[in-house]
């Protein structure tokens, strides 16, 4: 069998759908599973052992221009890739875009989710099979949903909690940071700033860890303002190098601990089964599944999954204390 899956963003989006592919690779030894994925984010995928080909498309650039002379390279391109003639595609980002993206490729089964489940149900109309499944369940086990009714497998919340880790990087790279100088990581920003947690409070934090090393990693340069503030206040907390992704896995890799806000770093944690915590504010809780070592605080507020408030602030409610309490727990484990 010869399937495509569909995941073109986001970072976390697309590393909590890659946690399936070692439960495919184990129920069907002789599967062969291909992915495609916005050019942007390939890195975080490559090195994959049960991939066989990662497929990239530049809907962003797309977008951002305005450029219409782009769409007929698009098109050719999405029926290159049909001429893979795939048995299965299987559509994990449930909207429209995805949906006709699928469609364009072509296969005599598409499956996604159906109209009440999706996030823009309209993308049902292109599918040929549909799971149901509440679109304010758990991120995770939706994607686990598509896959065990497509495929007819069954993937178990049990499996999820004892899996194995789900990223891979080269093992070696470029010289630009020691593994011995990482200890615990500061993750500080996010794609929104409403999500992320008060510099004040990382300083509470770090002041309060003695005796161990903090970096911060960052990826622009609002980010590395933060990090910036963050060391001069702390002698024992660095600024990580600027890094790409494959250098960010091997990185956090190495990590005792990742502390920060619902973004694409802390969850690289969870699939590298590496130590963490996420502190949630204007976002849900079930972007993650909670395991012995990676943990979760959420804010008091109460959260659409489908309409997110963009003036919800309350992440800054979570007290460093609170926060500290969780940490030690974890670390202690």
């Amino acid at each position: 069998m010869k399937i495509l899956i569909v995941r073109l963003t986001a970072l976390g989006d697309i590393i909590h759908s890659a946690v399936v592919l070692q439960f495919i690779k184990s129920r069907i030894k002789d599967i062969q599973i291909d992915w495609l994925i916005e050019e942007t984010w390939k890195d975080i995928l490559e090195n994959h052992p049960h991939i066989n080909k990662i497929h990239t498309i530049d809907l962003k650039s797309l977008k951002d221009e305005l450029d219409i002379s782009k769409i007929s390279p698009l098109y050719a391109r999405l029926r290159e890739i049909g001429n893979e003639n795939y048995d299965f595609i299987i559509d994990m980002q449930g909207l429209l875009k995805s949906a006709i993206i699928s469609k364009v490729i072509g296969a005599k089964n598409i499956h996604g989710f159906s109209y009440s489940s999706a996030k823009e149900g309209l993308s049902a109309l292109f599918y040929t099979s549909t799971s149901s499944i509440s679109y304010s369940e758990n991120k995770i086990w939706r994607n686990a949903k598509l896959i065990n009714d497509s495929l007819k497998i069954a993937i178990s919340f049990d499996d999820i909690l004892k899996k194995e880790k789900h990223l891979f990087f080269y093992k070696t790279g470029k010289a630009i940071f020691n593994e011995k100088d990482i200890d615990i990581i500061f993750v500080v920003g996010s794609s929104m700033a409403q999500k992320n947690y008060p510099k004040e409070k990382f300083l509470e934090i770090a002041r309060e860890l003695t005796d161990r090393k903090i970096s911060v990693i960052w990826g622009n340069s609002g980010e590395f303002e933060t990090g910036r503030w963050l060391e001069q206040r702390c002698e024992r907390l660095k600024l990580a190098p600027k890094m790409e992704l494959d250098d960010l896995k091997r990185y956090i890799s190495h990590a005792s601990i990742v502390i920060g806000n619902d973004t694409g770093p802390t969850h690289i944690a969870w699939a590298l089964n590496v130590p963490s915590l996420i502190l949630f504010g204007m976002t849900p809780p079930e972007q993650m599944i909670e395991t012995e070592i990676n943990k979760f605080l959420k804010s008091s507020s109460a959260v659409s999954h489908r309409h997110l408030n963009k003036n919800d602030v309350s992440i800054g409610e979570i007290r460093a204390s609170d926060a500290l309490i969780e940490i030690y727990k974890i670390l202690n484990k």
